[in-house]
């Protein structure tokens, strides 16, 4: 670019502005075009929080930090896999390694129910870190579809992908149907912005491919997501990560 004296009107090759003013226009795109981004991703995550399978699969995930009520197990069953059509009423809850705990009697034994969703928890807390991983394997996802955990479906001029559980399922099963119906219909999305905490499973998403810093907001445990920083291990610690919460 060549800039022109303001006395001489002579060309001056290899200037370069530095008055405020082309700093301030400078600075002013670099704002505008990070708050456009911005948008886009707010715009974006309103988009997939309106999926009810993935607003299904949030809520377990985010709600079970905590040891989980036998109502709050039902109203999550009832709100979010029966009432959407995804499955039918199950005659009982069964996880690996827990007892299996009859829908009619929840409310008779909150210990076994706090029990069966905590190891839900953790199960789909490990098939999501493995998702977000360098180099996943991917496991869930082949299992809801060798499994017909989730189906194809097409009305008039959309398609997409609907989960798909039965009711003899596990509980993690069911839950990772709801993420894995939501995932196969965008899985770009999912491998760019989601991010997963080691710790306490926390599932969220991040507006940056590659979040600032490692450290989950909610129990500073190790964030996980599918880039890994360049030239940087995982940080623990204090920091902005440009994160959206779930």
């Amino acid at each position: 670019m060549e800039l022109m004296s303001n006395s001489l009107k002579i060309p001056m090759p290899g200037a370069a502005p530095t008055d405020l003013a082309s700093r301030s226009r400078r600075l002013g795109w670099s704002a505008r075009a990070d708050a456009g981004r911005a948008r886009s991703f707010v715009a974006l995550r309103g988009r997939m929080l309106a999926s009810p399978s993935l607003a299904g699969a949030l809520h377990f995930m985010q709600v079970t930090n905590r040891p989980w009520e036998p109502h709050e197990l039902r109203a999550w069953l009832d709100n979010h896999v029966i009432a959407p059509g995804w499955m039918r009423p199950p005659r009982a809850v069964r996880e690996p390694g827990a007892e299996t705990v009859a829908l009619g009697e929840l409310d008779e034994r909150p210990e076994a129910v706090a029990v069966l969703t905590g190891r839900a928890r953790r199960r789909v807390g490990s098939a999501l870190l493995d998702f977000v991983a360098p180099d996943p394997e991917g496991k869930f996802l082949r299992a809801a579809l060798y499994s017909a955990r989730v189906r194809w479906a097409a009305v008039g001029d959309r398609s997409g992908w609907l989960p798909a559980p039965r009711e003899s399922d596990f509980l993690s099963d069911v839950v990772l149907s709801l993420f894995a119906a939501a995932i196969l219909s965008g899985p770009d999305i999912y491998q760019r912005h989601m991010t997963v905490c080691s710790h306490c499973g926390r599932v969220a998403f991040a507006q940056e491919a590659r979040p600032s810093t490692a450290a989950c907001p909610r129990c500073d445990g190790e964030v996980r997501w599918r880039v890994p920083l360049a030239g940087a291990g995982r940080r623990r610690g204090g920091g902005g990560t440009g994160e959206e919460r779930a």
